[in-house]
């Protein structure tokens, strides 16, 4: 039978081996860890660099080197064969290999693998400023054009509604012309004038006012007048000058005076020159046909 004695450094032996063998448990699990987390920060870097080939930022260059870190085993080691070379895991110095816990991070080996070319970002910086010039260039083009074109569909337009605005215009000056009553007639034809333009204008206040005025008062007359038809017939614009019109016009008059009370109709043919002055359509000459 052992002494108590005997039975002490037994009992030292086994505690010490049961601290051993969690000991080693725990380290196990440290290894683990720290393999997955490597596993994490190296996928995140293969990610990062493929988000940046894909960008273009490489474009033109070698390749940069990839390295693949040795999956560790429970214990630490390699799972086969010695440890591969790795680039990020050297010092600033690049003199060897960085001390344990100083190894860079994801962010840091991103950052490391991508280079900078600043060449390349000038020429960059000019295409993209020799675009933008073009771009605006045919900006100005495009504008210039689509006013150019702009003004000549309008001008073209404005040609088009050229006959029938000096219809329209010889339709009302014609009918006020001659429409008028002994008991307003000056009034009624002072109120022609600002129609007219030369030669008309001087023939009609030096000659058909007085004489019209006249007859009217001593007749009594009252003429009234419809134009019954009118058409463009001729249109020239000469350059530099404002366009004229030459419209054919049928008017009918309704006289009545004292001796002739009830009226009687009478119809001619007109041969019209209308010509626009600063936008307004004047007459500027009358024929009887």
């Amino acid at each position: 039978m052992s002494t108590d004695d005997d039975m002490t450094p037994n009992s030292g032996s086994t505690g010490s081996s049961g601290s051993d063998a969690r000991a080693a448990k725990r380290a196990q699990r440290e290894a683990e860890r720290a393999a997955r987390a490597q596993r994490k920060a190296d996928a995140a870097r293969e990610r990062a660099l493929e988000a940046a080939r894909a960008g273009g930022l490489f474009e033109g260059m070698e390749a940069m080197p990839q390295t693949r870190t040795p999956d560790t085993g429970p214990s630490g080691t390699t799972a086969s064969g010695p440890a591969e070379s790795d680039p990020y895991s050297r010092d600033a110095g690049g003199s060897g290999p960085a001390a344990a816990g100083s190894r860079p991070g994801p962010a840091a080996r991103v950052g490391a693998a991508l280079p900078s070319d600043t060449g390349r970002l000038k020429t960059l910086t000019a295409i993209v400023a020799i675009v933008a010039v073009l771009l605006a260039g045919g900006a100005v083009v495009a504008t210039l054009a689509y006013l150019g074109a702009r003004d000549q569909t309008a001008a073209a337009e404005a040609f088009q509604d050229v006959p029938t605005q000096a219809t329209d215009a010889a339709r009302e000056i014609t009918t006020q012309m001659f429409t008028y009553d002994h008991r307003t007639v000056d009034a009624d034809l002072a109120a022609v004038r600002e129609r007219l333009a030369e030669p008309a204008l001087t023939e009609f206040v030096e000659q058909s006012m007085p004489t019209v005025a006249s007859a009217a008062k001593q007749q009594e007359a009252s003429v009234y007048a419809t134009v019954a038809a009118a058409a463009p017939q001729e249109i020239v614009e000469a350059e530099g000058e404002e366009p004229r019109v030459t419209v054919l016009v049928m008017l009918n008059r309704m006289v009545s005076t004292k001796e002739s009370p009830e009226a009687a109709s009478s119809a001619s043919r007109l041969s019209v020159q209308m010509v626009q002055q600063d936008g307004v359509w004047k007459l500027s000459k009358v024929d009887a046909l």
